[in-house]
């Protein structure tokens, strides 16, 4: 039971740190855009895992179309909060 209890709170607070610096994510994605067709950003919350090097890993899509979708992940850099390997998928990389 306490295992469980101590997962949902490192999901919670997973959640948190993303909801917290989605906005990077955004940031990131947008650099590519050059047609400014990029509106909205969505995560995918229940997507968000810790990754095997550290940091975490989540998917998500853009402008409310889940077809429109990205892989993306936060680092932490000397107490900084960076993206890392924002990747778009084949659809958004062709949309972009």
């Amino acid at each position: 039971m306490k295992y469980k209890m101590d997962q949902q709170k490192l999901q919670d607070d997973m959640v948190k740190v993303v909801k917290a610096n989605e906005h990077l994510v955004e940031d990131d994605l947008k650099q590519d855009d050059k047609y400014d067709r990029i509106k909205s950003v969505s995560i995918e919350y229940n997507s968000i895992m810790k990754s095997p090097m550290g940091g975490l890993l989540f998917q998500g899509y853009v402008n409310d179309d889940p077809s429109l979708t990205f892989n993306a992940g936060f680092q932490k850099y000397q107490d900084e909060i960076e993206t890392s390997n924002v990747a778009p998928k084949e659809k958004l990389d062709e949309f972009l």
